[in-house]
């Protein structure tokens, strides 16, 4: 029974996989506004309704793993360490965060800041999921940390680590950086956003 459990979430994965692929082969032969989804569909070689199965909208092909990387930010904020301050859980948090690596992962985020620029509903999007993202480790920490942090602490930390990464990312995604440097601006946006809150307090 697991074997076959296993055998349908990586034929499950690889479906997701071909579908982001064709997505992004489209997109940039035809522009992102121009790319229906039954397009993306037949390039990848599944129905129109297996799309839907995956992805809600066509701006959701771009969004990756970012739900799976938010669950590893969450199950980090529940797994409080002893003695651990409520800014220093957060920023573990983040850094598992901007540690996991999955394929294919570094060269779509590249794709969608690209593709962000000009299409207004992908960005939308973005802000979307960022914002839910943001409202969802608030609630985190907040458990967390009860007695240490109210709502206004907790949003406001983990709103000013959210934009710091994500000014760090897209800064040195426009200058050329390969991955590792991507993830090392990160990691010093976190620094700085720590470091900033810890003068404020």
């Amino acid at each position: 029974m697991s074997e076959d459990m296993g055998r349908r979430e990586r034929k499950k994965l690889a479906t997701r996989q071909a579908l982001v692929d064709a997505a992004v082969e489209l997109f940039a032969e035809h522009g992102f506004d121009e790319t229906t989804v039954a397009q993306i569909a037949e390039r990848a070689d599944v129905s129109t309704r297996t799309f839907f199965l995956h992805f809600p909208t066509k701006e959701d092909v771009l969004v990756g793993s970012s739900e799976e990387r938010l669950e590893i930010g969450l199950r980090a904020l529940a797994e409080r360490v002893p003695g651990e301050r409520p800014d220093d859980a957060l920023a573990r948090a983040m850094r598992l965060m901007i540690d996991d690596r999955r394929p294919g992962e570094f060269g779509l985020g590249r794709v969608r800041q690209q593709i962000a620029r000009t299409a207004p509903s992908v960005q939308a999007n973005i802000m979307r999921r960022r914002f839910e993202a943001e409202r969802m480790l608030t609630a985190g920490l907040l458990r967390s940390f009860p007695d240490d942090l109210d709502d206004v602490d907790a949003s406001a930390a983990v709103a000013a680590v959210m934009a710091a990464t994500h000014a760090a990312a897209t800064t040195a995604l426009r200058s050329g950086a390969g991955l590792d440097a991507v993830r090392a601006a990160m990691h010093r946006a976190v620094d700085i956003a720590i470091l900033g809150t810890r003068r404020s307090g």
